[in-house]
């Protein structure tokens, strides 16, 4: 245990904490008259020592709460904004007695509401010393989470007084949905993809490969792939795409009639891990990444590359829930332009949303990724969709639920060698009253 010397220096914020002292023996003061009363009847001097020593203890159980009231202070740090499902989220408590009397016994609660087992701590801390803790708190559901406020309670040696203080400083920290590589997963382009010959000026420097194919009369020679060409002993050509054609709208559906199971085992978690799984890969492939989905709050990100596009999409993602909005009303409602790949992310059984999103597209790349509602209980399957889907020409992939598991197996495994690596676990005590010298 660390113990530091401190300056004599006390905070000076006392606004954001209330106090509040109780004391224990409501008949003290009863007990004092009546001693006092009797020496005064009787001058027996016994009463007399009595009264000074039971007056004498109540006046220093008094001082030293008073002392422990101003002098005694909780610091909780936290170092970073947010983590991903499964990840070590360490934090620093430091508890600093300013004053020259020692705290015995100190209780320490975090009151949070969002934590499912909060924090609860008992330690002494010594006059004109802190004591420091670091802890390691584990989150297995994405959102967003508040450490604090914290109650501190303590009390004099005597056990008459009982003092409560509640400081109201709060972290917070985003716990964000797990992540798949989906590397496997191909993507359709957007926009309009061919050769560089349908293009000019400003954009025939913005292209780039997309893969090969067979000589057509009329490309340009520059555009030969020479080495390809000898492989397969005829003429082969690079086939390009503009730049713009590399952004992906990802569409998530959130409506509640449409999703299946419950919890972290449902349609919705694995709709959100998908999502959450392709902007990451987006952005790492250097795209232009956007989001929409209409759950509890309607979002709409705009398409953007830029270093804090993942944080946004990813708060997005960690809160989201169900709303009432179906996929055909958020598709009209977003619009989305014709130079972007739509990435449509739906458990839906009604085919319904499949012509709209036929008549949105306007020439456009278009996918659905299909949460396959049957893993998660729902017995009407998506086989009207994929009818809808294969007459509209609209390419598709079907994601199981086994994906879900998937996704936070390697989630989890992935906290036990961060712990490992760290040498530290969830190092705090959610019941019982031991100190802290003896919780290693």
């Amino acid at each position: 245990m660390n113990r530091s010397n401190l300056s004599p220096r006390k905070p000076s914020n006392r606004s954001a904490r209330r106090v509040e002292r109780h004391l224990n023996l409501r008949l003290l003061p009863i007990l004092v008259g009546v001693l006092a009363i009797l020496y005064l009847l009787t001058g027996f001097r016994g009463w007399l020592i009595f009264t000074i020593g039971t007056a004498g203890a109540w006046l220093t159980a008094f001082v030293w709460i008073y002392s422990l009231e101003r002098n005694l202070w909780i610091e909780r740090k936290i170092h970073i904004a947010w983590s991903t499902v499964g990840e070590s989220v360490p934090e620093e408590v430091k508890l600093t007695n300013h004053g020259w009397l020692p705290a015995l016994w100190v209780e320490i609660t975090d009151e949070s509401s969002s934590i499912e087992t909060p924090l609860r701590i008992v330690s002494d801390v010594a006059q004109r010393t802190s004591r420091n803790r670091h802890l390691n708190h584990l989150f297995k559901q994405r959102g967003l989470y508040t450490l604090g406020p914290t109650r501190l309670r303590c009390g004099d040696p005597f056990g008459i007084y009982t003092l409560t203080m509640n400081d109201q400083h709060a972290s917070t920290i985003l716990v964000t949905p797990p992540v798949l590589t989906l590397s496997r997963l191909k993507i359709p382009t957007g926009g309009v993809a061919g050769d560089e010959r349908h293009r000019g000026g400003y954009i025939e420097h913005n292209i780039s490969d997309v893969g090969l194919r067979n000589y057509v009369p009329g490309d340009s020679l520059k555009h030969i792939h020479w080495r390809a060409s000898a492989h397969f002993d005829s003429l082969i050509v690079r086939q390009l795409e503009t730049a713009t054609t590399r952004d992906w709208w990802i569409v998530v559906d959130l409506e509640n009639s449409a999703q299946a199971g419950s919890g972290d085992n449902s349609t919705l978690e694995l709709c959100i891990v998908l999502a959450a799984s392709l902007a990451m890969r987006g952005l790492k492939e250097l795209r232009k990444v956007g989001l929409a989905m209409a759950g509890s709050q309607f979002v709409r990100l705009e398409p953007r590359s830029d270093p804090a596009q993942g944080w946004r999409i990813m708060r997005s993602l960690a809160v989201a829930e169900a709303g009432h909005q179906t996929l055909s009303d958020l598709l009209l409602q977003v619009r989305l332009g014709q130079a972007a790949t739509t990435i449509l992310i739906t458990p839906s059984t009604d085919p319904a949303w499949v012509a709209t999103a036929d008549r949105q597209r306007n020439g456009a790349g278009i996918m659905s990724l299909l949460v396959d509602p049957t893993d998660f209980g729902n017995p009407v399957d998506q086989s009207k969709v994929v009818s809808a889907l294969a007459h509209s020409r609209i390419p598709y992939a079907r994601m199981p639920g086994s994906m879900l598991e998937e996704a936070y197996t390697i989630s989890a495994q992935g906290a036990r060698r961060q712990i490992s690596a760290s040498g530290m676990g969830k190092r705090y005590l959610q019941q019982g009253r031991q100190s802290w010298q003896n919780m290693d």
